[in-house]
């Protein structure tokens, strides 16, 4: 097979793709307008559908973390 300067192109074998006709990956962030923000820490931020309960979501977020090994310590933030 030649393209249209008559080189030959290369064969593009069975379950091998050319780099070329490789469709890039797209990916939509979502909305942060449409979240509500929740203040974990100082440093962590988590965004949560608007209408979901905002202590419910730092519970299970702090609750997931209890479980991993962590080599820092969260400070919590001061409740008014």
């Amino acid at each position: 097979m030649k393209n249209n300067e008559g080189n030959t192109m290369p064969k593009v074998e069975k379950g091998y793709y050319n780099h070329d006709s490789k469709k890039h990956n797209i990916f939509n962030s979502p909305d942060v307008t449409k979240l509500q923000l929740v203040v974990i820490d100082e440093k962590t931020r988590i965004y949560i559908a608007i209408d979901a309960d905002p202590e419910l979501a730092r519970t299970r977020y702090l609750n997931r973390l209890e479980g991993k090994v962590s080599f820092f310590v969260r400070k919590p933030i001061a409740s008014n």
